[in-house]
């Protein structure tokens, strides 16, 4: 028994061990990779929802007039009405199954 232990590996062998290595390698190194991926896409969301958010407030605090906002995204829908003085005139929350 010892002689097998002892015994270098084959071309085989060393193929099987290499695969075994790589597979659960392959597998972090893409896990990883989509996690980075979902992180920066919801970054990019949360800053250009924030972006649009501040330029449809000037948007409205600039004029007379009534601006309504309706977005919609995966948590639901919201509805507000910003009067020209930059108040909110009526908000209303739907959630959308």
């Amino acid at each position: 028994m010892n002689e097998t232990l002892a015994a270098p590996l084959s071309g085989y062998g060393v193929l099987a061990l290499a695969l075994a290595v790589a597979g659960p390698v392959a597998g972090l190194v893409r896990a990883y990779l989509a996690y980075r991926t979902r992180l920066h896409e919801e970054r990019e969301a949360s800053r250009r929802a924030a972006t649009r958010m501040a330029g449809l407030t000037d948007l409205a605090e600039a004029g007379r007039h009534v601006v309504r906002i309706v977005e919609r995204d995966r948590d639901g829908q919201r509805e507000v009405d910003l009067d020209g003085c930059g108040g909110v005139r009526c908000a209303s929350h739907r959630e959308v199954a």
